[in-house]
């Protein structure tokens, strides 16, 4: 593959890093806009020739955009490759067999190496974008890990603008085995002739009456719900935060388990919730968004069976605050920050004329509005940006997105007005001023928003806050985190803590197979790191395939409980029974819960249990944790597939994804063909019309299928159906 060395012109702290992530795994944190991309495309021509260079995406436009730039670097283009969920499996096998570089998301890459599509074997380099996202059950955190079973020489790469918080920070280093960490910010002397400074203005906005008389009613509606909640004896968050009361959500489901009493406190946490979400809409964004919000909870009542719906709806604040909302906005108050907004681009573009702005909101509901009122300015030309999601309106796809880009870099457009999509990647244009409809709490989201002006020229940053509101807390918690983080990424620098990669145990390679339903997918990265080959997608009936024989149904304790009440159970236990030789139940969790949980009476499980074992004769088998799960589940495939040279079938309620596949699934549908002879007969007869057209005496050369399969499949072939 040929590399375009002229095209390429690094800085000299670019220069500086690629010699740190040429001999080590490194972290690389560099504002946006410096060019981390460039620095990836440097390292790729290093290890091109060492093996295949895979570059993850959080998302299929960033992805894309990536492709696009790796192109012009390199050639021929028939050897860079870009993969998602939207190329078919059996094209994603055939690039990544067939190229050099691969461009991808991350959920594609762990999908396909799960399922065994595809091996990191031959990977010589891994970059990670975004890498702050290398946390939790990410992708990536999948990805790292099995890069280093497969190919401990793997070099990796992870880019971000910010790390985000000291916590964050220290898991990423760890579950991308990082070595080294190569931080710049604006002010460091290799960056600092490269870009321009950042003037920050923070401008401070009041309520107006009218806003504080609707405020009153939500305030009342919120504490008379808290009120009700200490009642019942529920331990009350110091700070009521929607944070914190979906924190307190999470420790009354687990109560709820237990003792359905706590069924009303639950439903009074999706009041709170949704009576705070009023609150920010309120006090932080416009009287519109907020006013749309009413009339979408009233008007889901006559549909919605949630008690909380019907529960607000009818509350005496509510209404009174939905009635004043509606009333003020006829009267023509709005929020105070929109005039801020309208007053701030006007200045900008009398300043200079062919200015670039980008306005961020947190609510879509908010962008119409802030359209609308920018409008009203005789020199602005606005657009929205916004996701591909479809919601209250219909979203922007990624070919929209890319044309409204290419307006705003042709100066046909000058202002966008943007959701979160414009944070992160997006190859937006170096524009002149940023505005903050409101702070963020994530310091990794205002780095990325900052970081889009102030490259080539003198950069503005307008924050807007309502006064002794969440925008006054988010901006100090804010500012907090980064003077903390800028303290850990000097520690980090210093001294990464680094995994030994005995941490991560090389993966065994087993021989066994087995077919695992899509919904498993944590189950699914276990099995593959335990050295099993995974078949990844949709079962009819189990969970999990492991022989011809075997099918096994996992149950977490509180989901027997719940599939006992509904009836699902039962139903399940007959699709097992009928679909296999041996089913199995798996049972995972605190077995001393079972009989604690629902109030269900303690008979009732009994007798349950007796009925599986002794009328469906299906055995079950108690587990603690998806750790013993997935080891029983490898002791048993080992013991079939090895031991008992038991195969494992297509047809045992997998659906076929690839087109090997789907032949081998349709020959396995003849009488007495299980998958070894399919496949003996695909081998011999190169596909399945050739098996169709076969003699009796042509099949019975084909080793595995005597006399009587013989005269079997010829009679199936042969007969005339009859309806």
């Amino acid at each position: 593959m040929e590399f375009h060395a002229d095209k390429l012109k690094l800085r000299l702290y670019q220069q500086t890093i690629l010699n740190t992530i040429a001999k080590h795994n490194t972290l690389v944190v560099l504002p946006t806009g410096l060019g981390k991309t460039h620095i990836a495309i440097a390292l790729a021509a290093l290890f091109i020739d060492k093996g295949k260079v895979l570059m993850m995406a959080p998302t299929v436009p960033l992805v894309s955009q990536h492709y696009e730039t790796f192109k012009q670097f390199f050639s021929p283009a028939e050897d860079i490759a870009l993969l998602n969920g939207k190329v078919p499996a059996e094209d994603r096998i055939r690039l990544w067999k067939s190229s050099s570089i691969i461009l991808a998301t991350p959920q594609t890459i762990r999908f396909d190496v799960i399922s065994g599509r595809i091996s990191l074997k031959d990977v010589s380099l891994v970059v990670f974008d975004e890498a702050h996202r290398a946390v939790g059950d990410y992708a990536y955190v999948f990805v790292g890990k099995a890069c280093v079973q497969q190919n401990s020489s793997t070099r990796i790469l992870a880019l971000t603008a910010s790390p985000g918080t000291s916590e964050t920070a220290d898991e990423v280093t760890k579950n991308l085995m990082i070595e080294k960490v190569e931080a710049r910010t604006r002010e460091h002397e290799e960056v600092t002739p490269y870009v321009q400074q950042i003037h920050t203005r923070f401008e401070l906005v009041d309520l107006p009456s009218a806003f504080q008389d609707i405020k009153r009613h939500l305030d009342a509606a919120l504490n008379d719900r808290l009120a009700n909640l200490k009642r019942q004896g529920v331990n009350l968050p110091a700070r009521i935060t929607r944070k914190a009361v979906l924190a307190l959500t999470q420790q009354l489901r687990q109560q709820f388990i237990k003792d359905k009493r706590f069924g009303l406190s639950l439903s009074i946490c999706a009041s709170l919730i949704k009576i705070l979400h009023a609150h920010a809409l309120l006090t932080t964004e416009s009287l519109t968004a907020l006013n749309r919000y009413f009339e979408q909870l009233w008007q889901s009542v006559a549909t919605s069976k949630t008690r909380s719906v019907k529960d607000l709806t009818s509350d005496f604040h509510m209404k009174a605050a939905f009635s004043l909302a509606s009333r003020t906005l006829e009267a023509g108050v709005e929020h105070p920050k929109l005039e801020a907004v309208k007053k701030a681009v006007t200045r900008e573009l009398e300043e200079k004329t062919n200015a670039k702005i980008l306005l961020f909101t947190e609510y879509r509901d908010n962008v119409p509005v802030l359209v609308d009122k920018l409008s009203e300015i005789s020199d602005v030309n606005v657009n929205k940006f916004i996701g591909q999601a479809a919601r209250a309106e219909k979203g922007m796809s990624q070919k929209t997105q890319q044309e409204v880009l290419q307006r705003f870099r042709d100066g046909e457009l000058n202002v966008l007005v943007c959701t979160s999509v414009g944070e992160e990647g997006i190859d937006i244009p170096d524009v002149d001023l940023v505005i903050f409809y409101s702070p963020l709490p994530s310091i990794v989201r205002t780095i990325q928003r900052r970081g889009r002006t102030g490259r080539t020229s003198l950069g503005k940053v307008l924050m807007l806050i309502t006064k002794n509101t969440r925008d006054e807390a988010y901006y100090w918690s804010a500012r907090k985190m980064e003077e903390k983080l800028n303290a850990t990424i000097k520690d980090m620098q210093a001294d990464v803590k680094q995994l030994k990669l005995e941490q991560f145990p090389a993966k065994v390679d087993q021989n066994i197979e087995l077919f695992v339903d899509s919904r498993e997918s944590e189950l699914a990265e276990l099995l593959h790191h335990k050295g099993a080959k995974i078949n990844l997608g949709p079962l009819k009936v189990g969970d999990f395939i492991l022989s011809e024989d075997i099918g096994c149904e996992r149950k977490a304790i509180d989901d027997f409980v719940s599939s006992l009440l509904d009836g699902r159970l039962f139903e399940q236990a007959k699709n097992l029974k009928a679909s296999f030789v041996k089913p199995l139940i798996i049972l995972e969790g605190d077995y001393n819960l079972l009989f604690s949980i629902r109030n269900v009476n303690p008979n009732a499980i009994m007798g349950a249990l007796a009925s599986l074992i002794l009328d469906w004769r299906i055995p079950l088998m108690v587990t603690k944790t998806k750790e013993e799960t997935a080891d029983l589940l490898i002791t048993i495939a080992k013991r079939e597939q090895l031991e008992k040279k038991k195969t494992i079938s297509i047809r045992g309620s997998h659906k076929p994804i690839t087109l090997t596949e789907s032949q081998q699934f349709f020959i396995e549908g003849l009488p007495q063909i299980g998958p070894e002879a399919a496949r003996a007969l695909l081998k011999h007869f190169k596909n399945p019309a050739n098996i169709a057209y076969a003699t009796e005496e042509e099949l019975k050369n084909v080793e595995g299928i005597g006399p009587k399969k013989a005269e079997l499949i010829r009679k199936l072939l042969d007969t005339e159906f009859r309806d």
